[in-house]
């Protein structure tokens, strides 16, 4: 076939071509990290991406290491064979005769990692890995009819490169024009990549669509939106943050009835509801477990904080120290430690009753206007470039990181 995209290194002149025919799974893979063989000139930047980065991205889009392990333990022995099929020693080609030794050296490889059957995995970065990865791409150009789905031809492809090494997809001119809603007027200086990723999106299957992310309340919202801009900004464009306090019901409450309310409905999207991590939360998490949502649907508490196992709390006896993980951690308690800073301590955390579902008391963090007021002025100033030494992200990078791997999580099941 004619590959209509190559995979390129920004750290040195290496690149392979690709396979596919899907340029709008690429785009949304590989988000600006892309890049036309267009001679006219664009508007558009290119910004490289790593390759444990893009193999993150998809991940989270549906487009899992599962399904290439289902495609190599299903199709393997036959790409064994043709990796072995060679033609004899050709003095008048040296290269060739080269190539081919190396590809029944790579067969042999891949003969060894698929005898494991169910246990195959990809093996981690060597001069064999990278060889075997080199030489199935080429081998799934020339030989179409044996090659696999698009996301095992892009996810093998990537093995080429080392995990820390910045990648770009080079893609041809045509396959862009193509993309293309035929009412937008085409201009030497723009493509119009936003139109054209919108109007395909809905018209395709759900590893096109972005997963959705549903919280509690429009502050969770704010939170979780700000931790991908600040922490992990390679991965702000593969999800979408959805708000549903604007006109809808929140809390705990409102949360499980959304989410038992999409698991009527047939939208594709992965969906995973955030609750926080306190007595409602783990009570909300109890009663989703016996509702039997769908595979595409998840659902999780914010993760336990260390700061939360020994946290100042007020309650009818006077103030203590208490675990506040399960019974009181909130999205304000990921907001950093300057942010929650109060007298000598931390702003501690009031009872306010016990919830026998979950059998533990329930609070919550006092004074939460100015503790988010607080957060506002620090996002603010890292917005304008003024950082400020005594700003803590830890609490944000942990929670974008959390987000990352339910995402993740409930794409695999799919």
């Amino acid at each position: 076939m004619s590959p209509i995209a190559s995979l390129r290194s920004a750290d040195r002149e290496d690149g392979i071509d690709l396979a596919v025919n899907d340029v709008v799974s690429l785009l949304l893979i590989f988000s600006q990290a892309w890049q036309s063989n267009d001679m006219w000139p664009t508007e558009h930047q290119t910004v490289p991406l790593t390759q444990s980065t893009i193999l993150k991205r998809m991940d989270m889009l549906g487009f899992t290491e599962r399904s290439l392990v289902a495609d190599f333990i299903e199709h393997g022995s036959e790409w064994v064979r043709d990796l072995e099929r060679t033609d004899p020693f050709d003095w008048r080609d040296p290269e060739a005769d080269s190539a081919g030794r190396g590809r029944k050296k790579s067969a042999a490889y891949l003969r060894r990692l698929i005898n494991v059957g169910d246990q195959f995995q990809w093996p981690e970065w060597s001069e064999k890995s990278v060889q075997l990865a080199g030489d199935l791409a080429e081998y799934w150009i020339d030989e179409y009819e044996s090659y696999p789905r698009e996301s095992t031809v892009i996810r093998t492809a990537l093995r080429i490169f080392r995990p820390d090494e910045r990648i770009f997809v080079r893609i041809s001119q045509q396959a862009l024009f193509d993309l293309t809603p035929s009412e937008v007027e085409w201009q030497e200086d723009h493509f119009p990549l936003s139109l054209s990723l919108d109007r395909y999106r809905g018209a395709l299957a759900w590893k096109n669509t972005k997963p959705i992310v549903l919280v509690e309340g429009s502050f969770d919202c704010k939170v979780i939106r700000a931790a991908f801009e600040t922490q992990r900004p390679d991965y702000v464009d593969c999800l979408s943050i959805a708000d549903f306090t604007q006109g809808a019901e929140g809390g705990a409450g409102g949360l499980r009835r959304t989410l038992r309310t999409l698991a009527q409905l047939e939208i594709p999207n992965t969906i995973v509801g955030l609750f926080d991590n306190d007595a409602a939360g783990v009570e909300a998490i109890d009663l989703l477990g016996k509702d039997q949502l769908p595979p595409h649907i998840g659902y999780a508490v914010y993760p336990d904080l260390s700061l939360g196992r020994s946290y100042p709390t007020i309650g009818p006896t006077g103030s203590a120290c208490a675990d506040i993980n399960g019974r009181a951690l909130s999205i304000e308690h990921f907001l950093g430690i300057d942010c929650l800073a109060h007298q000598d301590g931390f702003t501690p955390v009031e009872w306010t009753g016990y919830n026998r579902r979950a059998g533990v008391y329930q609070g919550s963090v006092i004074d939460k206007a100015r503790i988010q007021s607080q957060f506002d002025k620090k996002l603010r100033r890292a917005r304008s470039g003024k950082t400020n030494p005594a700003d803590d992200w830890t609490g944000l990078r942990e929670l974008a990181d959390f987000v990352i791997n339910q995402v993740c999580e409930v794409a695999g099941r799919r």
